[in-house]
């Protein structure tokens, strides 16, 4: 019965191991060391400012010119080529009039939408990744 029970050693680098349940994995793969990886966040982090800091509730504000340009402009896609999302009433009817009024009728609540979101992972993209890998557990 002891002999169920001992440890078998295996070629298993645990270090590793622990850094990938950690970490998640990387897009650059398993040659690239942490020490690099935050070299290059660092770098990345000083060419562009984040607006939005830990502990802040609020993103910067925007003027009402950069806000058209930024939620109001064309979209690529269609909606026939994307899943649908059930949206609560309330928001649905808030953002059918900002469509209306703010897009002057030009554009959907898809466009608006897509523009929203695609804005707001690229603005939080950085705070999401940090906690989608705090939280994602490899399944084995």
């Amino acid at each position: 019965m002891d002999d169920n029970n001992k440890k078998v050693k295996s070629d298993i680098d645990e270090a590793k191991m622990m850094n990938l349940m950690v970490d998640g994995v990387r897009k650059e793969g398993f040659d690239i060391s942490a020490e690099e990886i935050l070299e290059k966040k660092k770098n990345e982090g000083q060419e562009q400012e984040q607006p939005f800091k830990k502990g802040n509730t609020r993103p910067k504000s925007y003027s009402r010119p950069d806000y058209e340009e930024i939620f109001f402009k064309d979209v690529k896609s269609t909606a026939r080529h994307v899943k649908s999302v059930h949206i609560d009433p309330d928001h649905h009817k808030k953002l059918s009039r900002i469509v209306q009024v703010i897009g002057d009728n030009n554009t959907t609540i898809y466009a608006y939408l897509y523009n929203l979101l695609d804005h707001h992972f690229g603005e939080f993209e950085e705070s999401i990744t940090t906690s989608f890998n705090e939280k994602n557990r490899p399944i084995f």
